[in-house]
């Protein structure tokens, strides 16, 4: 049975990285898969599930996005039944007691640091792309979460190919003192061919992109001798032979009007395939007279084989998109970078409309790990030969900004974005003894990486310090002074080019300023150029010039060296961050000494704005307000605009008392603890108050998927303060407003 068990699963012949895998999780170890994109990891998370299953243990699934943690709950629903699975995803709980429960990790690294009892039940949890401890928002939940994980727990963590593999798995296996396993496979199981596409080259590959440029600029008549490139052109050249696609567009409103603009020429569906998708609107969405606008253009598209997908789209309408597409009935589909992450959706081809992002602050170029993750859905295993990678082509910013050449070997590094919360502070005083702090610190992934690189630095620097020793400049006196015609004579040159200058300006000028700045260096050059060199032998000078030039090379990368070890986090730099922290809580009435205060208490079972959500807690703030207004001035809590986003101005509360709350926190714990944006609430208030999306829509310029989010982070917030306070009053007044906010479209009805 075992040997089989090695070649098939489920009637699959398995890659050997999938039988090694297999075998470990037989063998009870803990295991790290990383594998490209496409290559089959979830099979793996798949049998260590069905294993659980029927030995009757329980397992927990964490995911890095809700659409992730949406897909597998269904998933695993169609193959163990509604019973057997449940998920935690903060605005929803679904079933919370099941053996196989599905969670973001952020509900995960709640549970383990509140230590939650109904963890000693669970045999397994599964990181479902762990690489994503390296992401600069959310890596600190993962990070905590794999220290903090109860030893009993076996680990499976799936990841895409990364650099530093052996040493994420050599950290998990020093913190949690027990073998893992790594299981790394390199090879795609189909594989990927890169190209470059613009009007004037067709599909080319990278080195003949830049060859035509150069050609094309050499004999330029004008100043932009290139064809203007659109996706319509990529399309047209590709659309007979690398259909289906994905078409990454990193701006959601483009996403949604290159979908339309090729929808004007193309149509890519049968008649009866058309039928399809017209009844799998009408079983989403009922009867067309009720459909919004966007539902209405988004079938449209669907009905031609041409779809788009983003946050902004309402749940609802990304499930249909997602259904359409697994079932072949979307052949273009446009889509944001969350498309790509851990979702199962293969394609023959990828095509990219840039190679430039929008990382928050700067427009920046994909990094290696993002570029393959995203042209890793290319190429359908047991259906294509090849999966195919298309960037489209700008070459009017060519010689500013040209296309970065991706390199599968050149994968960036996992590194540490560890960064400490006041709500972490209170549950590790609330749990840990110092001496278990302290420890909990030494475990993080940033200090493991820390001691590691300063070991690595300080090993580099021994033998730079003994080559420098050892680099004799020809045992001369004068290097580098200006006794050596090496650095005299140049120096010179500098010095008469000085005295002429002056000389030009006049004697108005060599009064003022900057010619008295003038007059005072070549008075100190004069002093250091006064004594010319002795002579010095031609053969010598060249010597002792290649010699000087080792030197300097040796000495300078000696120096930066030594300024990348200053900068690196000190062994306690995190125990004193803690203990600030501890001080500012001390401050605000949260800690008396080490002791928790019903304030901490209550911070810690928030995980948004812990400090300002507890003051409004405890600020009788909430009994001057009605229920509508109560959500509103919640929904505001955390609430991060995007660049345009619109707001009608209407006063629905006063906001004085929330603005001092504020202002005191902030002169405690610094600017960067308090974050609220009032502008948000209008549209909060109205959907509580019982109006319909369209009209709440009239009050900002959000998209649909935008505004359902703002109800859905509300509803979580709301659940996390009923969790958190005691009094019964207030917890049956939380629950009323989760139900105002918790309906039609905000409801979580695809699951």
């Amino acid at each position: 049975m075992k040997q089989m068990l090695e070649r098939t699963y489920h009637g699959l012949v398995l890659d050997p990285f999938q039988t090694e895998a297999l075998a470990a999780i037989d063998a009870g170890k803990s295991v790290i898969v990383a594998a490209p994109t496409g290559t089959g990891k979830t099979l793996v998370a798949d049998y260590l599930v069905e294993q659980a299953m029927q030995n009757k243990l329980r397992v927990i699934y964490t995911a890095p996005i809700k659409a992730l943690s949406n897909q597998k709950f269904k998933d695993f629903k169609n193959e163990f039944g509604p019973e057997a699975v449940g998920i935690m995803t903060g605005d929803v709980v679904l079933n919370p007691a099941a053996p196989l429960l599905i969670m973001t990790t952020e509900i995960f690294r709640n549970q383990v640091i509140t230590e939650d009892p109904n963890l000693a039940l669970v045999s397994h949890i599964i990181f479902d792309e762990i690489h994503w401890l390296n992401d600069e928002e959310r890596g600190t939940v993962w990070e905590e979460s794999i220290i903090l994980a109860p030893p009993h727990m076996k680990v499976l963590g799936l990841s895409a190919t990364i650099a530093n593999a052996r040493q994420l798995v050599e950290w998990i296996s020093s913190i949690r003192k027990e073998e893992v396993a790594l299981i790394e496979e390199k090879e795609r199981a189909v594989p990927l061919e890169y190209f470059y596409y613009s009007k004037d080259t067709g599909i080319v590959t990278y080195d003949k992109l830049w060859k035509f440029y150069r050609q094309q600029r050499k004999h330029a008549l004008t100043e932009n001798p290139f064809a203007k490139t659109t996706h319509l052109d990529l399309i047209k050249t590709i659309e007979g032979k690398y259909l289906p696609l994905l078409f990454f567009v990193f701006s959601r409103k483009q996403c949604a009007g290159n979908a339309k603009e090729l929808a004007r020429t193309a149509n890519y569906l049968r008649p009866h395939q058309r039928r399809q998708v017209e009844e799998a609107f009408l079983n989403h969405f009922g009867p067309e007279e009720n459909w919004s606008l966007s539902t209405s253009q988004l079938k449209r598209l669907c009905a031609k084989g041409i779809a788009f997908h983003h946050a902004g789209l309402l749940p609802v309408q990304k499930a249909i998109v997602e259904e359409l597409f697994q079932e072949r009935l979307i052949q273009v589909l446009y889509c944001t970078e969350t498309f790509s992450v851990g979702i199962n959706y293969p394609v023959k081809a990828v095509c990219f409309e840039s190679l430039n992002k929008f990382d928050g602050r700067n427009f920046r170029p994909l990094a290696n790990h993002e570029f393959f993750q995203m042209s890793g859905r290319a190429g359908r295993r047991g259906i294509d030969a090849k999966g195919y990678s298309f960037a489209l082509i700008d070459f009017t910013w060519f010689e500013k900004n040209p296309p970065p050449r991706f390199q599968i070997d050149r994968l960036e590094p996992l590194a540490s974005q560890f960064k400490l919360t006041y709500n972490t502070v209170l549950n590790l005083t609330s749990t840990l003894n110092y001496e278990q702090i302290r420890i909990f610190f030494q475990k993080s992934f940033a200090a493991y990486s820390s001691v590691l690189a300063s070991a690595h630095i300080n090993e580099h620097l021994a033998l730079l310090s003994e080559k420098l020793s050892n680099t004799s400049v020809n045992g001369c006196e004068h290097v580098s002074t200006w006794h050596c015609p090496l650095k005299h004579y140049p120096k010179l040159k500098e010095f008469e080019r000085l005295q002429r200058v002056y000389r030009s300006l006049g004697p108005r000028k060599q009064h003022r300023a900057y010619g008295k700045a003038m007059a005072r260096k070549i008075q100190s050059w004069e002093k250091l150029l006064a004594n010319p060199p002795q002579q010095c032998p031609a053969s010598r000078q060249t010597v002792c010039r290649d010699e000087t030039h080792s030197y300097q090379a040796l000495k300078q990368e000696y120096q930066e060296l030594e300024q990348t070890l200053a900068v690196l986090p000190g062994e306690n730099s995190f125990l004193d961050e803690f203990e600030i922290k501890k001080g500012h809580l001390r401050q605000l009435g949260y800690l008396r000494e080490n002791e928790v205060l019903p304030r901490g208490e209550c911070a810690g079972r928030i995980y948004v704005q812990e400090l300002l959500v507890t003051e409004l807690i405890f600020s009788g703030i909430f009994a001057d307000l009605d229920d509508d207004q109560l959500n509103a001035l919640l929904s505001a809590v955390d609430f991060e605009s995007r660049k345009n986003d619109f707001f009608h101005k209407v006063e629905i509360l006063d906001w004085t008392d929330v603005k001092n709350l504020g202002r005191y926190l902030q002169s405690v714990c610094g600017q960067d603890a308090v974050r609220y944006d009032p502008r948000v609430a209008i549209i909060t208030y109205q959907w509580s108050r019982g109006l319909s999306l369209t009209e709440v829509q009239k009050f900002c310029n959000l998209d649909e998927g935008d505004i359902i989010s703002v109800f859905r982070r509300t509803i979580d917030l709301l659940r996390q303060m009923r969790d958190a306070v005691s009094d019964p009053v207030l917890r049956t007044r939380l629950k009323t407003c989760m139900d105002k906010l918790d309906r039609d479209e905000a409801a979580v009805l695809e699951l």
